[in-house]
């Protein structure tokens, strides 16, 4: 029975067998804890769960920073941790540092191609787009990369579709933003990005 299985059989109120006893009282002796019984069972099947996923990270993570001798470190410069470790959220971005990244749509005329945009089309928006990124503030920003590929922290390349459609819209599996080709003037184009930046936590739908 692996580590897994162990604890998993403490979730529920099913009696356990005496050779699942044994299993989970060894494994609890093991990490110090107190063997099974009933009136602990619920907070034993957590405990257990805690040391095995949280517990076991931690110590493995302060391992790796003592092998590295940031632990060292940062016990004799505090104020050295939030260099080393930046919080996603107070990452300043610059509008150069999203616009290095961008695969920019080919800019080719296709013709009689219904489904494809027309290359005016194409230059008018993504115009608009690059206006609005060098133009935007850094939590403008955060927010137009939270909605591009799911969180605040840019990739390495960020793709930039036009598309016949009504409102801008992402696929952040596959870090695209889509822009339609509708817009006619910058204001409108803004409004209505805004609109869908503003639905990153509460989800696309309430535009």
């Amino acid at each position: 029975m692996d580590l897994r299985e162990k604890i998993q059989i403490l979730e529920g109120n099913s009696e356990l067998s005496a050779a699942e006893k044994e299993s989970v009282n060894t494994l609890c002796l093991a990490w110090d804890l107190p063997v099974m019984s009933n009136d602990k069972r619920r907070w034993l099947f957590e405990r257990l769960l805690y040391h095995a996923v949280i517990g076991r990270a931690m110590r493995q993570i302060r391992k790796g920073l003592k092998d590295t001798m940031l632990w060292p470190l940062i016990n004799q410069r505090p104020d050295a941790a939030p260099i080393l470790f930046p919080q996603e959220s107070s990452a300043v971005l610059i509008p150069e540092s999203i616009l290095d990244r961008i695969n920019w749509p080919t800019m080719i005329d296709v013709g009689d191609d219904d489904d494809e945009c027309s290359l005016e089309d194409k230059s008018r928006v993504t115009g608009y787009l690059r206006r609005f990124i060098q133009d935007a503030s850094s939590d403008e920003l955060k927010e137009l990369v939270k909605f591009w590929v799911g969180w605040e922290a840019t990739s390495s390349t960020l793709t930039v579709e036009v598309i016949n459609g009504g409102l801008p819209k992402s696929s952040t599996c596959f870090e695209t933003l889509r822009i339609p080709a509708h817009y006619q003037d910058y204001p409108t184009f803004k409004k209505e990005l805004m609109a869908c930046l503003s639905t990153n936590d509460t989800g696309f739908g309430l535009v």
